[in-house]
């Protein structure tokens, strides 16, 4: 049997604090831990600090678990479930497919666009909020999760290839850290002078140091680590300031993303190719209802 949460009446407005940020970002959910630990540190309500961390993660836990917050308010990125299940039998695979048979379309709105454009995040956790901004502008998101390997590259590399006739060009976000700030320096010389392709616009959209003043982000103590090579000359630089990713409001850098992609955009292009779309969609709902009709005698 579970052991019966201590509800205080500490705990019970820390909960009514976590509802309030839940309630103002409705449209970003599902939010990760850290991102509501951070609105709880940008609004000053906790500390900054690994102890709160912990102690906001047992709170989430247990809201969920006493239903004071819904399961669908929360996400974890880092661990994930494959089904690798079958179906019961034939009959229930047709009727499944039938029902998506035809859906899922979308017309690659780029295609007549001088750049092949990527969006790079540092951080997985954040990679269905990206998803979901790039989406509507056919947009890949990669997520790189740290320093990238020469076979991730070369993957990239061999995207490019497949795009010649375009310019590409990298939008990358990671943290304000001693390493978050090299990366995309890192990929950059790795891709000119290992792998000879000179021609790549590397962006940094965030974060900068800027979006560090400008929201006033806390800082992440943790993120400067002793025995990391690159603390030296990020301190010398930047003196002690580290900041992540989630710590902008999702809103914001939802705005940060889709001005990104629309500033590399020949825009009456993509507007042609938007209703082209409309176009393929009204073709395929009429071939849709046709088939099935032949299925249906």
């Amino acid at each position: 049997m579970r052991r019966k949460f201590n509800w205080t009446d500490k705990q019970l407005d820390k909960l009514k604090k976590v509802q309030e940020i839940l309630a103002d970002l409705e449209k970003y959910k599902p939010l990760t831990l850290r991102q509501i630990f951070y609105q709880l540190v940008a609004r000053e309500y906790i500390q900054n600090t690994k102890s709160q961390y912990t102690l906001l993660s047992n709170l989430l836990k247990h809201a969920r678990l006493d239903g004071y917050i819904s399961w669908d308010d929360i996400e974890d990125r880092v661990r994930r479930f494959e089904d690798l299940s079958g179906w019961p039998g034939p009959d229930d695979f047709i009727s499944a497919h039938l029902k998506r048979f035809l859906s899922g379309y979308s017309r690659d709105l780029l295609q007549t666009q001088e750049k092949y454009i990527e969006i790079w995040i540092e951080k997985d956790a954040l990679s269905a909020l990206f998803v979901r901004a790039a989406e509507p502008y056919t947009v890949p998101v990669v997520v790189c999760r740290g320093f990238s390997s020469v076979s991730f590259l070369n993957d990239f590399k061999e995207r490019i290839s497949c795009h010649e006739d375009r310019r590409p060009v990298m939008l990358y976000f990671g943290d304000f850290d001693p390493s978050g700030v090299v990366m995309l320096e890192a990929m950059e010389e790795t891709l000119r002078d290992e792998f000879k392709i000179p021609d790549i616009e590397f962006k940094r959209i965030a974060l900068l140091k800027e979006d560090i003043e400008k929201y006033r982000l806390p800082h992440n103590p943790d993120a400067i680590k002793e025995h990391d090579t690159r603390k030296d000359k990020h301190v010398e630089k930047y003196g002690e300031l580290a900041v992540e990713l989630d710590a902008l409001r999702p809103d914001i850098l939802i705005d940060r993303i889709e001005t990104a992609i629309r500033a590399e955009l020949d825009l009456d292009a993509f507007q042609d190719e938007t209703e082209k779309q409309q176009d393929d969609l009204d073709l395929l709902k009429r071939k849709k209802k046709e088939i099935l009709a032949f299925f249906e005698q």
